[in-house]
């Protein structure tokens, strides 16, 4: 995700390497990121469900956990969409100050406290975290668009998608007691109000701002994450068992995919059906590719260098567009040979490894993040 949101300001790249355009029928490199990202999502749920029951958790606990989770992905993925609408006539404030204002405030506020060593870091830890919601009740309070109206969730912004696909998967996981038939059930009604949505046009006039459309496409994909990980937890030993569940899943899903192209097309931002059908059939196949070399032959040293993005991936996430809004309220531009072809490309990817390891050197010191 840092790489391909890097992307956009490089010229004369290669068309794959970016996110297809609006009416296009493909998807590109930068499309497939985020429904992967979703599928990744919901893998983790079971992990971190079965987790807390086992430190003896109850339901209502792991329940409250997750629609706190959900909340504050919201509530941060509707702060990040609403920057570009923020005034600076009629506020009088720099955006770019807004928007580093209110990173600061999301860092400070969900910075993981009380961990310090000595009595004077967890009274300076606490400390931060209050001044980080005082960031946060202060760019709520002076946010004004051009025609002084307030924060508007026209769309719920990447974290805000996130979100809802992970209560959906999350409360399903939990309600249904893990029961693979039941939750199956679920994931088809999921598909079926989806095709459902995009075919009806009047689901998509009258849901308005709710884009409901996240319940059927996004929250398919995170779905589809959990099932996964469900059945790798059930027959994980069994290797030709997993791999065959697996494989034919994403055949199926190839084919769907293709099948029902002639009718959506496929669509990143449509969400279309196909897009959402390909996109499980790259996740499952890039889950069959790396469970091999980690699971069957227990090397993971190729991924240690990915290793604070995996363990810290909200900061990851976060640490780019601060950077982004640092540069432009200092007025601080790269020269046009970073910015263009092979160059550029060679600028995103040293630039999203550096993020990586600043990720890792930020959470040595204390700085983590926890929704």
């Amino acid at each position: 995700m840092v790489f391909v949101n890097d992307l956009p300001g490089i010229r004369d790249i290669p068309q794959w390497l970016g996110h297809a355009s609006a009416g296009h029928d493909g998807m590109f490199l930068a499309d497939i990121v985020f429904p992967l990202f979703l599928f990744w999502v919901g893998m983790s749920i079971p992990l971190a469900v079965d987790g807390r029951q086992k430190k003896g958790d109850s339901d209502l606990t792991i329940v409250r956990h997750i629609l706190k989770r959900t909340f504050s992905l919201v509530f941060i993925g509707v702060l990040m969409v609403n920057t570009s609408r923020m005034s600076v006539e009629v506020t009088g404030i720099d955006r770019n100050l807004w928007a580093l204002c209110m990173y600061a405030g999301v860092i400070l506020s969900w910075r993981v406290y009380g961990r310090e060593k000595t009595k004077a870091g967890k009274k300076l830890g606490v400390i931060f975290h209050y001044v980080g919601i005082g960031l946060l009740v202060f760019v709520l309070f002076v946010f004004r668009d051009k025609d002084g109206a307030w924060l508007l969730p026209q769309w719920w912004g990447i974290l805000g998608i996130i979100g809802w696909a992970y209560l959906v998967a999350a409360i399903a996981y939990v309600f249904l007691e893990k029961h693979l038939v039941k939750l199956l059930i679920v994931f088809a009604g999921l598909l079926l109000y989806h095709i459902t949505y995009t075919q009806s046009a009047y689901l998509q006039e009258y849901t308005g701002w709710l884009a409901l459309e996240s319940y059927g496409a996004h929250a398919s994909l995170s779905f589809a994450g959990m099932l996964a990980s469900l059945v790798m937890k059930k027959i994980r030993l069994q290797t030709f068992r997993l791999y065959s569940v697996w494989g034919i899943a994403g055949l199926i899903f190839l084919i769907a995919g293709f099948v029902l192209r002639p009718l959506w097309g496929i669509s990143k931002l449509a969400a279309t059906p196909s897009f959402v059908y390909l996109s499980l059939a790259v996740g499952l196949g890039l889950l069959m590719l790396v469970w091999y070399p980690t699971e069957i032959k227990k090397k993971h040293g190729w991924a240690n260098v990915f290793y604070p993005a995996g363990t810290q991936t909200f900061l990851a996430y976060l640490l780019p567009s601060v950077y982004y809004h640092a540069i432009f309220y200092a007025g601080i531009s790269l020269p046009g040979w970073m910015t263009y072809s092979w160059v550029g490309i060679l600028k995103s990817i040293v630039f999203t490894f550096l993020i990586i390891q600043l990720t890792g050197i930020l959470a040595r010191f204390g700085v983590k993040l926890k929704l």
